[in-house]
């Protein structure tokens, strides 16, 4: 089941439904976390790797050209969406292992073997836009564009013949540290290549971000402005708020039954 859902969070976005979850058709091009403060674009190689290394949330377009921001999107580093401020607009998140795995074996239905032989990115990939690649066939009309992606040395690699997606680890909700960055999943779709790469070798530390509507643990409802340094290798006690008042609330749910 798919149906197409449009929504204004902070802007007008276009979503789709695909089984139990409503994706995001575009790639995230916000410049802004939720609560105003400004994401550092990072430019130049010097800029990517000084970010990397001290934990900076950034951005930047594909080769810094900004109409190829407009195609694809912004690539963003791994501070930028396990930020406690939010990645994603009000009332959406950033997509997650849950979000992914779901995907995955929603578009895999009707599949033998899939497990070991998926079709997900050819299913997903648009059908136009690809240098050397097998056919997408635009499933859900996910449109999965060859965006390419930005390396840990800064380097912008892959523009026409794969892309790669941040897959948000939900075990590190919570906590910004650079461990988790170079730990962290994201999705690998090659042209050529008829499935997904799910990986963590921490060398693709620009991607791009497909939201879900939904909330997310780890991320506080009204986080005030702060700085970067605040939130790396540290624990942010705001950012359980979500989780201890949906505590709350089921707690008040089973005194009243009692």
């Amino acid at each position: 089941m798919f149906c197409v859902v449009n929504l204004t969070i902070y802007a007008q976005r276009d979503f789709i439904q695909i089984d139990t979850l409503s994706w995001s058709i575009k790639n995230l091009d916000v410049t802004t976390f939720r609560n105003g403060d400004e994401i550092r674009n990072a430019k130049s190689r010097e800029e990517w790797i000084e970010c990397l290394q001290n934990g900076i949330p950034a951005y930047c377009d594909y080769r810094n050209d900004t109409t190829l921001g407009k195609i694809y999107g912004h690539l963003y580093n791994w501070f930028a969406i396990a930020d406690p401020r939010g990645l994603a607009p009000k009332r959406a998140r950033v997509s997650n292992n849950r979000d992914w795995s779901g995907l995955y074996i929603y578009t895999n239905l009707g599949v033998d073997n899939w497990a070991n032989m998926g079709l997900v990115g050819q299913r997903l990939r648009s059908e136009e836009g690809w240098k050397l690649a097998t056919p997408g066939e635009n499933y859900f009309q996910f449109n999965l564009l060859p965006g390419g992606y930005r390396n840990e040395n800064g380097q912008f690699e892959g523009l026409g013949v794969e892309t790669a997606f941040w897959v948000r680890d939900t075990m590190s909700y919570g906590v910004v540290s650079k461990g988790n960055a170079l730990l962290s999943p994201f999705a690998l779709i090659h042209g050529l290549k008829q499935d997904i790469l799910f990986t963590n070798d921490g060398k693709k530390t620009g991607c791009y971000v497909r939201l879900v509507i939904g909330e997310e643990y780890g991320l506080a409802s009204n986080v005030p402005k702060r700085n970067d340094d605040d939130f790396i290798n540290s624990f942010d006690p705001n950012a359980l708020e979500f989780e201890r008042q949906t505590k709350q609330s089921n707690r008040k749910k089973r005194r009243s039954k009692s």
